[in-house]
């Protein structure tokens, strides 16, 4: 998917614009990525190369001790969300 769930939002006005991603720099985008991961717009976790679009942050390139951190991360949002929708009184899926 690359960047195409970030380049929607813009397209549909829901965020404002891009960052644009910056170059494969493993050693900077690492940190910047695992700390960035979050919920950019209601339901939607981004992190890894959506993440560097998004913030306008470097590329991760083949890190996976970083893409593993990051998905972590993406999944403490995720259960984030759902206890806030939670105490908002939405009902989830699970």
């Amino acid at each position: 998917m690359g960047a195409f769930s970030v380049k929607r939002l813009v397209s549909m006005q829901v965020t404002g614009a891009l960052g644009g991603m910056r170059g494969l720099d493993m050693n900077t985008a690492e940190d910047a990525i695992v700390k960035g991961t979050r919920e950019l717009v209601p339901g939607m976790i981004v992190g890894g190369m959506e993440l560097s679009e998004a913030d306008g942050a470097n590329r991760m390139g083949p890190t996976f001790g970083a893409m593993a951190l990051s998905g972590v991360k993406a999944a403490e949002a995720a259960l984030e969300c759902f206890e806030r929708r939670k105490k908002e009184g939405f009902e989830t899926y699970a």
